[in-house]
């Protein structure tokens, strides 16, 4: 894993865990099963942000089968707490994140770790395809395309934040993410603890190192797994979960704007023009008679999103076990 005690750590893999604690041992499993052949090594920590430290006894267990999980807590409900509680304990020169819903193929340090020593980027980023629970996608979603980020460009491909990803219908974040720590994470608090209370602040943290020239890259052998459980597979949870990332946006694009009262007009004029398209379309095609047809339902989600990014947006609740 990480070779002998003295050994300079490159990756410090940074996992959080609240509501999905049972989905945490096939994460770490998959992390601590990563084998380096380019000389790689690497760290895992968890950040518990449950208050009932529901992850500490997975831990203790892994611990006790030879695994080396650097264990760590928060009771504070803000991701931004203990993302940030994970950066400062991490010792590798580039921390990456991956969701505890998440498992990495192998390779997966030494794809992102090779993407970076040849391009020399600030960050790289990785797709992410679907395992679902139940065996197969949603009937609404055949493919499990909402499910899905791919860009589907090649490797090392500089991947422009704004317009060129919004344009394929997805935008990134941090998990399944990779960051050199001295150009990205510095300072006592790289991800704002004001947008941390509801899932904006990877947004809010990718627009501001992107404004600061920072560079990105796509890494595309650098895949998860996301595991979506049955719960998550309707239609209107994905609906919830397009209109809170289109707040996002629009609430993360204003804030690291130097024209926040324009970029306000603009917001809302792509919101409202998002709306009167999807809105025509849904009428006209006749969606609202069909069950199986999301995309402009979906569309005009996003769109109420950019509309009501004022409103407290809050987490999509999910069962805790």
């Amino acid at each position: 894993m990480s070779g002998p005690m003295n050994t300079p750590i490159d990756v410090s893999v940074v996992v959080l865990s609240y509501d999905r604690v049972h989905l945490l041992e096939r994460t770490l499993k998959a992390c601590l099963a990563q084998t380096s052949q380019i000389g790689a090594t690497f760290e895992v920590i968890v950040v518990d942000n449950h208050p009932d430290r529901l992850a500490e006894p997975l831990i203790a267990r892994l611990a006790a089968e030879g695994g080396a999980v650097t264990y760590l807590s928060d009771i504070r409900r803000n991701i931004s707490v203990v993302r940030n509680k994970g950066i400062a304990a991490a010792k590798g020169a580039y921390v990456a994140f991956i969701d505890d819903d998440e498992a990495p193929d192998p390779g997966w340090i030494d794809a992102f770790m090779a993407c970076l020593r040849r391009t020399g980027a600030d960050a790289a980023f990785g797709p992410k395809h679907p395992v679902f629970e139940a065996g197969h996608p949603p009937a609404w979603d055949p493919q499990g395309w909402r499910y899905t980020l791919d860009f589907r460009l090649p490797a090392d491909t500089p991947v422009q934040l704004f317009g060129g990803l919004r344009k394929r219908g997805k935008g990134l974040g941090s998990g399944n993410a990779i960051f050199n720590k001295a150009t990205c994470l510095d300072g006592p608090e790289p991800f704002s603890v004001a947008f941390g209370d509801a899932n904006g602040e990877d947004t809010q943290l990718l627009f501001r190192l992107a404004l600061a020239g920072k560079a990105f890259v796509w890494c595309p052998d650098a895949m998860v797994r996301e595991f979506i459980e049955t719960e998550r597979c309707s239609a209107n949870y994905m609906i919830t979960r397009m209109k809170r990332g289109s707040q996002h946006y629009a609430v993360s694009r204003i804030d690291t704007s130097d024209h926040p009262a324009f970029t306000r007009l603009k917001v809302t004029a792509l919101g409202l023009a998002q709306f009167g398209v999807h809105a025509a379309l849904f009428v006209l095609g006749g969606d609202w008679l069909r069950k199986d047809r999301y995309d402009n339902r979906i569309g005009m989600a996003k769109a109420i999103g950019k509309l009501t990014y004022r409103a407290p947006i809050g987490f999509i609740d999910e069962q805790a076990s």
